[in-house]
């Protein structure tokens, strides 16, 4: 940087205003060198926290998407469940329709197994009067025949 004041050559003796005002000037370009390394260091730290905001950004915009596939099959699982749900309760109403199904047959069954004992014994009674009714016509023909 060059110095704002140039060296006056036929001046030999300055007056202390003189180097109080050359001190001054000394001291601006210093501040201003400071203030120039200043505003450098802020311009780096501007652009490092731009890097950063944008690979936040980006890292935002994964998460985002990362939590809308999370939440579309949140989705998905819950539809899932609420079909499993339908289903388990279809599936124990015939259940119970099939038990009770089951019940009615056992009923019918039993109902069916009386009768057939009753037509068994009916049966046996009627074989056994049929019997007897074959004795009773063999007897006289029996006894014709001697």
């Amino acid at each position: 940087m060059t110095t704002l004041l140039a060296p006056q050559p036929h001046v030999r003796e300055h007056s202390p205003q003189h180097q109080q005002t050359q001190a001054k000037l000394a001291q601006l370009e210093q501040l201003l060198k400071q203030g120039r390394t200043h505003l450098q260091d802020l311009r780096s730290q501007l652009e490092q926290t731009k890097r950063e905001r944008d690979e936040l950004r980006g890292k935002l915009d994964n998460a985002q998407a990362d939590r809308d596939d999370i939440e579309e099959k949140r989705d998905q699982v819950a539809y899932l469940l609420n079909e499993l749900r339908s289903d388990r309760d279809r599936i124990a109403d015939q259940l119970k329709s099939t038990e009770s199904d089951r019940l009615s047959l056992e009923e019918r069954l039993g109902d069916a197994a009386g009768d057939i004992e009753q037509l068994r014994a009916g049966a046996d009674r009627a074989l056994a009067l049929a019997r007897e009714i074959i004795d009773l016509y063999e007897q006289p023909l029996a006894s014709t025949a001697s």
